[in-house]
């Protein structure tokens, strides 16, 4: 009986962390959810025996998780197999070995050791706050390098919340990550302390809480104040570009190259008649979405200097005479024969090709599979699956000039898709001297708003980690401009074919405590633990 109730306790909680997040039902997620969606694992994880009964409570209630808010990866045609089932495992996995780590301090508490035990007064202390910096190590772990997947993190939960989403700018996300998990940590201690109300050292242990509770207070009180002030804060832009932003709303894999050009010429042609119109100007920059263009630069020049036989591509930027950004492949040889990058084309408003950024973080097991240089791997993946390539890694990171109407230039930055979701990615574009990230997207193949909206509140943390503007061009949503402070300036609605012609705010570039320090909360919390787990163990020893 015990052990369904905690089954129940983790899976309660998967789906109240479900709800939090931005999920078909709450479009930008609940804050509130948020704070407490922790609780019934934390209880779980208080009540378990054992470090595999740990192991498998955390590694189900991510797994579940990843399940309930990422169902729609089980849309991306042939690779649904990897980018759901594979990816369901894998963060499992990823939470049974983390789940090891949060049981810790619980393990230690059911020993005479004054770090967790209760009788101490810190117990209450250090459980709580060990539990928030593993959680936050957790979200770290399993949003960085190959198998990054940022999705389904308490992060994605406070968008709604800006006055607390503002110290991304010194944290990073994982200032977040750690308030939110220290609250729900606090809560589920008071639930045991209300259960445990006849202990005989029941002072200590609520004078331990009260000060807890009472410090949990004070850092959201000072989050809170720091935020107000960098949200409220007037931002005069430096310059603007004027841009049009082309929503087409056809899935490239379903629609024919010729369609999707004809529909993003006409809107583009709407865009620039209305940038003139209000304000008796040609737009700075067209931005279509990624993978617009079916053949491969740069030998797909020609073709499109004739093709499509209504309107041929070039010719039609010829005659706008405003530079346009376009996602396409690009060829490139390699010394085991042809490959393709996945790329943002740029060019100038004589249509002359200036070159291109390629992505240089793949979605893993779906653009890039590991092994596929090997024949085997090739025929035993085409055999079952029917994948036999993917898509070559970018390593060259391209920024160009926009030129200006007022005279002035833009440096752009070309994030390809889920990249404006990894700071690592972005920090790099941005350290390069961006001015504005503009990000290229195609997640028509989705089919849910929660996948639209879940990638935009991820992305948007780039705007506030680097006070700088982001500009999302995507093929059916969610295409939005987003200011220094995470404010959004415009947008389109989902799903339609639209067009959005509007100023782009661009701000004098500044240094951010995170953009300098980059990832140092995750670190700070890999120091603690190290030290808690040895001065812990060399206490235990002392006692024997």
């Amino acid at each position: 009986m015990r052990r369904i109730l905690q089954v129940f306790y983790a899976t309660f909680s998967a789906i109240i962390f479900s709800l939090a997040i931005p999920n078909e039902f709450i479009t930008f997620g609940s804050p509130f959810l948020g704070l407490f969606a922790l609780v019934p694992l934390y209880l779980a994880l208080r009540n378990a025996k054992t470090y595999r009964e740990a192991a498998f409570l955390t590694g189900w209630q991510v797994f579940c998780v990843h399940l309930l808010s990422s169902f729609w990866l089980g849309f991306f045609r042939d690779f649904a197999i990897f980018t759901l089932g594979a990816s369901a495992l894998g963060t499992g996995a990823i939470g049974m070995a983390f789940g090891c780590f949060l049981y810790f301090p619980f393990a230690h508490s059911r020993i005479e050791n004054r770090f967790f035990y209760d009788s101490t007064g810190l117990g209450v202390f250090t459980r709580t706050l060990f539990f928030a910096a593993i959680w936050t190590l957790y979200e770290w772990g399993k949003s960085f390098g190959f198998l990054g997947y940022p999705w389904g993190t308490i992060i994605m939960s406070s968008y709604k919340w800006p006055l607390i989403t503002q110290i991304v700018s010194i944290t990073g996300t994982w200032g977040i990550s750690f308030l939110f998990a220290f609250f729900s940590a606090i809560i589920a201690e008071g639930f045991c302390l209300i259960t445990e109300i006849h202990r005989k050292d029941k002072a200590s242990v609520f004078n331990a809480y009260s000060r807890c509770g009472a410090i949990c207070i004070m850092f959201f009180l000072i989050v809170c104040v720091y935020g107000t002030f960098e949200y409220t804060k007037e931002r005069i832009p430096i310059k603007n570009m004027e841009t049009v932003i082309v929503q087409q709303n056809l899935d490239p894999w379903e629609g024919t190259d010729s369609q999707v050009i004809s529909i993003s010429t006409r809107l583009s042609t709407q865009g620039i008649n209305e940038a003139i119109e209000t304000t008796g100007k040609k737009p700075d920059l067209v931005v279509w979405s990624e993978a617009v263009l079916a053949r491969a630069f740069p030998s797909a020049l020609d073709y499109y200097m004739y093709n499509p036989d209504e309107q041929p591509l070039i010719p039609f930027i010829q005659e706008c005479q405003v530079p346009f950004v376009i996602g396409a492949p690009v060829r490139k040889e390699t010394p085991t024969g042809r490959g393709y990058l996945n790329a943002a084309l740029y060019f100038d408003k004589n249509a002359e090709y200036q070159g291109y950024y390629a992505k240089m973080h793949l979605v893993p097991f779906a653009e890039v599979v590991p092994g596929l240089e090997f024949e085997w791997i090739r025929n035993l993946l085409s055999k079952v699956i029917g994948i036999s390539s993917g898509w070559l890694c970018g390593t060259e990171i391209n920024l160009f000039d926009v030129p200006l109407n007022s005279g002035e230039s833009v440096k752009i930055s070309l994030p390809i898709c889920f990249e404006d979701a990894f700071s690592s990615v972005c920090s790099k574009l941005y350290k390069a001297g961006s001015e504005v990230f503009v990000n290229l997207t195609n997640d028509s193949w989705s089919l849910t708003k929660s996948a639209e909206y879940q990638h935009f509140v991820i992305s948007s943390f780039r705007a506030i980690e680097f006070r700088t503007t982001l500009l999302r061009a995507t093929n059916s949503g969610y295409s939005v401009v987003v200011d220094p402070a995470g404010k959004i300036l415009a947008d389109l609605p989902l799903f339609q074919e639209a067009v959005l012609t509007t100023s782009v705010p661009i701000y004098e570039r500044q240094k951010t405590v995170y953009s300098i320090l980059g990832d140092w909360v995750p670190l700070l919390c890999v120091i603690s633990f190290i030290l808690f787990a040895i001065i812990t163990q060399f206490s235990q020893k002392r006692q024997k």
